[in-house]
């Protein structure tokens, strides 16, 4: 069998960059594009066909990453330090559990666990947040494609949160990308429930307003929750001019805060409920004893 040269997928590679293809899907289309090309018939992943081509990508991403991304990466807080939380993507009926899906050394969270549960649990419900808002987001794709616009933006806001507080450092913007990420997963509701955009824009950024616009809509167990949650965020505006004033702790619980109130928009509209069922485990925590 005639070999890929390394000429072929260079050429094809950065056809793909143009159209904004992201890398880990890359050799893929490349592949595709070959056994075209060549006449070549069968399996893509096939070792004489992709062994050859991810050895040419290798040498020209020698530090790229070719792994199938998670759905959605947010974080959790354990103390002063936030640590990434991933939604991976999985088929059919699987068993999640939402510590595994933190990346956390099992001996640091032995020692949270035993000084201070509540945190631990905290934690737990935030993944689960993650994995409702990023589930529900893809159930519902397709339905409204303004939704899907906001819901997009959305995702991307909290995954800027996460990866600036992991950081660690020059973390003051998480105050805007935690208010934006809230408001746009509760407007991404209303525009899919048929609300126009000149309606749910005239809301500008006041979340109290758009909590209750949402209850509104689809009225919940959570409804004063939600009202809680939205009333303990800074005012986006001033914070953009102003110090806001927030201590390290009160902007790792602020970016859980959004990732909750971005699950609650979806939860309203999907089926999808992780915290239910951790709820009604007897062996749980109750969500309402652990801060938001």
């Amino acid at each position: 069998m005639k070999r890929i040269a390394r000429a072929f997928v260079e050429k094809n590679d950065s056809v793909l960059i143009t159209k904004n293809i992201p890398l880990h899907t890359r050799p893929f289309s490349v592949a595709i594009e070959w056994m075209k090309f060549a006449g070549i018939s069968g399996d893509i992943l096939a070792p004489d066909i992709w062994e050859p081509l991810m050895a040419i990508y290798h040498q020209l991403y020698p530090t790229g990453d070719f792994s199938i991304p998670s759905m959605l990466e947010g974080f959790v807080g354990f103390r002063d330090r936030a640590y990434i939380a991933r939604v991976n993507i999985s088929f059919g009926t699987v068993a999640v559990d939402p510590v595994k899906c933190i990346d956390i050394t099992s001996d640091e969270l032995n020692i949270i666990w035993r000084n201070d549960p509540v945190e631990v649990w905290r934690a737990i419900y935030s993944v689960a947040d993650l994995w409702d808002f990023a589930y529900g987001v893809e159930d519902l794709k397709g339905q409204s494609m303004g939704a899907d616009q906001l819901w997009n933006n959305g995702q991307s806001a909290i995954a800027a949160t996460s990866r600036t507080l992991v950081g660690g450092y020059d973390i003051d913007s998480v105050v805007q990308s935690s208010c934006l990420s809230a408001e746009l997963a509760m407007k991404g509701m209303l525009s899919f429930v048929g609300w126009p955009e000149k309606k749910f824009k005239s809301l500008n950024h006041r979340l109290g307003d758009i909590a209750e616009a949402v209850i509104s809509e689809k009225p919940s167990d959570n409804d004063e929750t939600l009202r809680s949650a939205c009333a303990n965020f800074p005012d986006y505006v001033k914070t953009r001019y102003q110090q806001h004033g927030l201590s390290r702790v009160q902007l790792i619980e602020l970016g859980m805060r959004a990732q909750f109130v971005a699950a609650e928009a979806l939860r309203r509209l999907s089926d999808r409920d992780f915290v239910r069922l951790i709820e009604q485990d007897e062996s749980s925590l109750p969500r309402c004893n652990c801060r938001l």
